[in-house]
């Protein structure tokens, strides 16, 4: 990624201004103490003292957070550096440094941001205060324009650069309060060159709401370098921005001050004994479908080949037959091949019913290739029309109607294929598929009845894939109909427990989470959200799954919620398979990863499920570590 193109730059060096910030239960308190010691450049003995009390700033800041209050909550006294109440409206922090902004012009996006009251490319403070009379607001938009990654756009206050950082190691984290949009709040250090930046994100509130973020909850996103954070080497404290294309929002800051604990910290989650729910019943799992004993046969033991042709277009083949001859030489007996169908599309003419699509041939060589690929080594295939965002968007028939003509193509590409355990599956997760609103659970039925017509108009044999709304969530699966083909095997994805599966995964919000055992065990517990790499101002439902992890950290509870999907598929007599689970090895230990898989694989088999495990966990000489096998029993 390219550097932001800021919209100014110039160092200037204010006063400095020290509080004290109150922290206790859920409340927002702030009250004024003193005039201190100001922060300082990492490269003098001290900035100095630090001007006049911060009677402005601190009184700004007093008060509650209206109905989106969200302290770090039970914490200890907070002594703070005020950096900016932004009542004097200008471009300068109130420590040494300067607000800026940028874009992703750079990337050859077209996203604009702008700070309310300012002339274009001018940065100001003029939006309504919470409490007070000014904040820090902007208004934002994104256009991918030519870009290969997802638009952004940002701001930040400059207090250092990479020849003299400043040094912020003396404090443990930064307090704000907010409204508006989600984002994503940063420290940018020296140590990172390739802009994968230390932050947390942070949802959406309506109202105005304040955070108290430790630093030790910052995370690297994951895709660049990894380093340690260290605060002597501060460059930025940084807002960043994220959102799809043709997407625009609003965002309001207020009282960004930097934290010091100077108290004893008040815990907060009690460390509870392990309380896992009784096991659920089921009279009976047979369904009399032959289809039950083709996905049994066909579908299980299998392997995912990830972070490839879903994200980008093909220019070569990065897995080719010997990865797939070695997936059957460890053990796995099916290839689901998630890929970017939109990617191949060169043209279309016309529009609604009299729309045409041309398909790059390089989509037949990929199909073709693993097709003869798989055969030769005893793998079935499913080919998986998988993307992120991109096409179709239900506010567009023909986008709608393009992804339909290319099930229609595949499926007639394929038609004379007389293998049995070749599957067509529709579409992966809709809310990822789909660009601009999210289709909902009718919406994607009525689509995914069109793809299954146009398949059946030249391939009436081969078995398709449906999974639903809700991230192939289970709970809106066993909500609907069967659809009416009597071919269609139904998938769903299995993550839980989230917080465990997917901690130390930024895309997930949870690039700092860490330590969390499986199953739950109070002894590796912790009192308080950082020492699990949490804070407060994580959206709710996470840090509901924290505290009710000592009963949802366990086998049973990942039974029951599956033995769900078995009931329906009982009910309905069709089948259904789990073609999406396992845990990323981000912040895991793998000992718990294991014990997760093993009690995964073992309610598939005792409810005979079907399973495709999601992350690669095949080295590239084709060996699989002792623990995962044991835990996939790949040597059975």
């Amino acid at each position: 990624m390219k550097r932001p193109r800021r919209l100014s730059l110039a160092l200037l060096a204010p006063p400095m201004c020290l509080i004290t910030l109150a922290c206790t239960g859920s409340s927002d308190g702030h009250s004024t103490s003193q005039a201190g010691q100001g922060g300082a450049p990492a490269t003098t003995p001290q900035a100095g003292q630090g001007g006049p009390p911060a009677t402005s700033g601190a009184n700004n800041a007093g008060g509650s957070a209206g109905g989106g209050g969200g302290s770090a909550g039970g914490g200890p006294m907070l002594d703070v550096l005020l950096v900016d109440d932004f009542e004097d409206g200008d471009d300068r922090p109130l420590i040494p440094g300067e607000w800026y902004g940028y874009v992703d012009t750079d990337s050859g996006g077209l996203s604009t941001l702008s700070f309310t009251g300012a002339a274009a490319g001018v940065v100001a403070m003029n939006g309504a205060g919470f409490q007070s009379q000014k904040s820090l607001e902007v208004s934002y938009t994104f256009d991918k324009g030519t870009s290969k990654i997802d638009p952004y756009a940002g701001f930040g206050a400059a207090i250092g650069s990479d020849t003299v950082p400043y040094d912020l190691a003396n404090y443990t984290g930064v307090s704000y309060t907010y409204q508006g949009g989600a984002h994503r709040v940063q420290v940018q250090v020296t140590d990172v060159t390739d802009y994968d930046d230390f932050g947390i994100n942070l949802p959406a509130s309506p109202a105005w709401k304040t955070v108290n973020v430790p630093f030790q909850t910052f995370a690297q996103e994951g895709w660049g370098v990894k380093t340690q954070l260290d605060l002597r080497h501060v460059k930025n404290i940084a807002f960043a921005l994220k959102g799809l294309a043709g997407t625009s929002g609003g965002l309001k800051v207020d009282n960004l001050v930097l934290t010091r604990s100077v108290g004893p910290a008040v815990p907060d989650m009690t460390i509870r004994a392990a309380a896992p729910p009784a096991d659920e019943t089921l009279d009976s799992i047979e369904i009399d479908n032959p289809l039950q004993a083709k996905a049994m046969k066909y579908l299980s033991r299998g392997y995912n080949v990830t972070n490839w042709l879903e994200e980008t277009r093909f220019t070569g083949f990065t897995y080719d037959e010997s990865f797939v001859g070695k997936l059957a030489a460890a053990g796995f007996r099916s290839l689901r091949l998630p890929i970017d169908f939109d990617l191949y599309v060169t043209s279309t003419t016309g529009m609604g019913d009299s729309l045409a699509i041309t398909v790059s041939d390089d989509l037949w060589q990929i199909l073709d290739a693993f097709d003869t690929w798989t055969q030769a080594h005893g793998l079935s295939l499913t080919i998986d029309y998988h993307q992120y965002g991109t096409l179709p968007d239900v506010a567009s028939p023909d986008s709608v109607q393009t992804a339909v003509l290319m099930w229609g193509q595949v499926a007639a590409h394929f038609a004379k294929s007389t293998r049995e355990d070749l599957f067509f599956e529709l579409m992966n997760e809709p809310e990822l598929s789909f660009g601009g609103t999210d289709p909902t659970q009718a919406e994607w039925g009525a689509i995914a009845e069109r793809m299954i017509a146009a398949i059946r108009a030249t391939d009436s044999t081969h078995s398709i894939i449906f999974g639903d709304v809700a991230w192939y969530g289970i709970d809106k699966l066993v909500s609907r109909k069967p659809l009416a083909d009597k071919n269609v095997i139904y998938a769903f994805h299995d993550y839980e427990p989230f917080i465990f599966t997917h901690q130390g995964a930024s895309w997930a919000n949870l690039g700092s989470a860490h330590g969390l055992p499986y199953p739950y065990d109070p002894a590796r517990w912790s009192e308080y959200y950082a020492g699990l790499g949490f804070n407060a101002g994580m959206e709710p439902w996470l840090l509901s799954a924290l505290k009710n992890y000592y009963r949802d950290g366990s086998r049973s509870a990942l039974r029951n919620h599956i033995l769900s999907a078995k009931r329906w598929a009982v009910t309905n007599g069709v089948p259904v398979i789990c073609n999406e689970f396992g845990a990323y090895e981000g912040t895991s230990e793998l000992a718990d990863r294991a014990r997760y898989l093993r009690d995964m694989v073992g309610v598939f088999q005792e409810l005979q499920i079907p399973w495709q495990q999601w992350f690669m966990i095949m080295a590239a000489d084709g060996s699989v570590i002792p623990e995962y096998r044991q835990a996939l029993q790949l040597d059975e």
